[in-house]
């Protein structure tokens, strides 16, 4: 009887234990970093009433026969696995990701925690408010190095640190120098004017009678074609950048004196001394056989209704001993420096309607100021009278314009524009090219012809022709200037200005530093950029073959030397030279002012990182944490810290990501583990294992009650 009631009472002893541990679990639901705790229990002795037997003479044996004496507690456990983490906002707030703990020292000994829940004390140690246990870890020097023999201490932020001031060694420049920053002089162009086509003109500037182009150009082929009788006769002509109205006239003459056409039948273009009505018409003429159904046609689309047009014929020349007025269009081409203004039409191939007497006079403006510098020309006609060539030279006259225009193409200030060209002006417009930069800019051209009699004719085709239209107005250089703070070694601020200046030639460019106070410069201050057709820098020199911009502080400091990077051969990061906007900047430096403390940063691996006032960041710290062999084996002090034991293993300290496989994860806590639902599980087969051992010391109590009742 005695067995079972011992049996029980160590059932209600260790349950009561496993109650306790609950208790603990959950009064701890809500501690930061506690790990919850089981009770495993195991059989206590056994008493041997019997022991086995072998089986003797081909009986069978007998088990041993044991009463067990109750039961004992196995073990209590600390459960390790990750709690939950929670955002606080607070930097101080640390929780760690893995199995590794946070290491704390109360200045006699090293414990461990996984409460992150930290804070700075006075001196800007980061603490356990609970008991001042100080985190640990190494710190950095005064460089913000880690040294391979850095020891393991007190982690402390020293927030009255500062950071020395830098001398500045390096600028960096980069971004786009726009290509087309060289000073413009202005460019104007009146409406073309034209004369009647001749024989030295080429095919490319020929023109209708009203002036509008043929459109031929150079890879054109032309096709004459015409019938003798039943038969149709083609041939085809090349048209080539010099190609001239008199090659075309022998072209059509072969093809209409060929046997297949009609032998004897020939071309020309009419001299000067014909009548008006055919100069600078193909006159056809017949001998001995009428031509049928003659075209010229063009292979370009663009071209081919305009040389058809202007080579139609009557569809039937007849043959005959005598000339025939049989004519194309009457032709123009763009007019010539020395052409009479009498033999010209304006742009629309009317008469300029000038006579003598006119007087033309000239004016406009340079840079703003008012320009009428030349006496009026008296017009005289006929073809020894005024010229083209007299209106060009006083508009450069009037203008103060040099020959050239100082451009790259080195073009003449005032010109007529030659056939053929490709610049978006008219063939036979008048040019003014001006100077560069806007104190030369010409605007409010006026060419102007006055009626010497107020009769019939009147000037206004001339007038109106030499309508001044400006295709670019006059620009200055765009000089790119772009200014960067640097700093002598005891912090001192410079402002240096780097400017940029184009020159004329392509992809070369002017550079030259200057600095805004009393500084001197010893070397490097000028020297010349270029860039590649790529539009990266191909070379930067000095001009006085330095490799650096040295300057005087002039405050006692030491002279700074500057290295100036502005990329180089396929380097897109440094300055480029495109056609876009000019952006190109100082874009780094790497000097600073004497800076102070203003914040901290940790990072994963538990370096904790500086933010100063100069814009420098540097390590400050790096908080270590430890691993176990069998971190279960610690053992609880108090305020959620645990100790080594015998059965722990010793700390293995190592940062954070690195060293150890568990990460640090700044601003945040790791809640507890304890899950409710198990607890309170627990909770219930516990109460109902208290009330059954309680139920089996009642009835072995009721046992020995009948047992002494039987002396009764």
């Amino acid at each position: 009887m005695l067995r079972s009631l011992y049996a029980s009472i160590s059932g209600l002893r260790n349950h009561q234990t496993r109650m306790d541990t609950i208790g603990n679990n959950i009064a701890n639901v809500n501690t930061v970093g506690y790990k919850s705790s089981r009770v495993t229990f195991e059989e206590s002795l056994s008493q041997l009433l019997q022991g086995a037997s072998r089986g003797v003479d081909g009986g069978g044996g007998t088990n041993p026969m044991q009463v067990g004496l109750g039961m004992n507690i196995g073990s209590i456990d600390t459960r390790l696995s990750q709690g939950n983490l929670e955002s606080t906002g607070l930097i101080t707030d640390l929780s760690i990701e893995g199995k590794a703990y946070f290491a704390v020292s109360d200045g006699n000994g090293t414990y461990f925690t996984r409460n992150g829940a930290f804070q700075f004390d006075a001196t800007g140690q980061m603490v356990l408010p609970t008991n001042g246990m100080v985190l640990q870890g190494k710190l950095a020097d005064t460089s913000g190095n880690f040294g391979s023999g850095s020891l393991i201490g007190n982690i402390r932020v020293p927030f009255n640190d500062q950071a020395p001031a830098k001398a500045s060694t390096e600028v960096e420049f980069a971004r786009n120098l726009d290509s087309d920053s060289n000073a413009k002089g202005s460019v104007l162009y009146t409406q073309k004017f034209l004369h009647h086509a001749e024989n030295a003109d080429t095919l490319l500037g020929l023109s209708d009678h009203a002036g509008n182009s043929l459109g031929m150009q150079n890879g054109d082929i032309l096709t004459f074609s015409a019938t003798n009788g039943a038969a149709s006769v083609t041939t085809t002509y090349n048209v080539t950048d010099t190609t001239t109205v008199a090659n075309l006239t022998a072209a059509m003459t072969a093809f209409l004196r060929s046997a297949g056409v009609g032998a004897g039948l020939g071309t020309t273009v009419e001299a000067v001394g014909v009548p008006d009505v055919t100069r600078g018409a193909f006159t056809i003429y017949g001998n001995t056989a009428a031509i049928n159904n003659l075209q010229v046609t063009s292979s370009r689309p663009i071209s081919g209704p305009q040389v058809t047009k202007a080579f139609a014929v009557p569809t039937t020349i007849a043959a005959g001993t005598t000339r025939l007025s049989v004519v194309t269009d009457t032709m123009r081409e763009p007019a010539n420096n020395g052409d009479a203004l009498s033999e010209l039409f304006d742009n629309s191939g009317n008469n300029l309607g000038l006579e003598p007497g006119d007087q033309i006079s000239f004016s406009g403006s340079i840079g703003g100021n008012p320009a009428s510098n030349v006496a009026a020309i008296t017009y005289v006609a006929g073809a020894g009278g005024t010229k083209m060539s007299d209106i060009l030279a006083k508009i450069k006259d009037n203008f103060k314009l040099p020959d050239r225009d100082g451009s790259i193409q080195n073009n003449l200030s005032v010109s007529l524009n030659a056939g053929g060209s490709d610049d978006n002006i008219p063939d036979g417009a008048i040019v003014i090219r001006g100077q560069p930069e806007t104190a030369f800019a010409i605007r409010d051209v006026a060419i102007r012809a006055t009626d010497a009699n107020n009769t019939k004719p009147s000037p206004n085709f001339f007038n109106t022709n030499t309508n001044a239209t400006t295709l670019r107005d006059a620009t200055d250089t765009l000089v790119a200037e772009s200014s960067i703070t640097v700093y002598d070694n005891i912090g001192k601020e410079h402002t240096a200005t780097m400017s940029f200046i184009p020159t004329n030639t392509p992809g070369q460019w002017l550079w030259e530093m200057k600095l805004s106070g009393q500084e001197t410069i010893i070397k490097g201050q000028k020297g010349k950029l270029a860039f590649g057709q790529d539009g990266s820098v191909s070379s930067f020199t000095f001009d006085d073959g330095s490799s650096f911009l040295e300057f005087d502080p002039k405050n006692g400091a030491p002279d700074v030397t500057l290295h100036l990077g502005v990329g180089g051969p396929r380097d897109f990061t440094g300055l480029t030279q495109f056609r876009s906007a000019t952006t190109a900047t100082a874009v780094s430096q790497d000097g600073y002012t004497m800076g102070r403390l203003r914040q901290i940063s940790i990072g994963e691996d538990g370096i904790v990182s500086g933010a100063f006032t100069n814009g420098t960041n540097k390590h400050l710290a790096q908080i270590l944490i430890a691993d176990f062999t069998n971190p279960g084996g610690l053992q609880k002090v108090k305020d959620s810290v645990y100790t080594t034991s015998s059965n722990s293993g010793d700390p293995i300290f190592g940062a954070a990501g690195q060293q150890s496989s568990s990460v640090i994860k700044p601003g945040a806590l790791e809640l507890s583990n304890v899950e409710l639902a198990q607890e309170f599980t627990d909770m219930i087969t516990t109460q109902r294992g208290y009330q059954a051992n309680a139920r089996v010391i009642t009835v072995s109590d009721s046992l020995l009650e009948e047992l002494i009742s039987l002396k009764r």
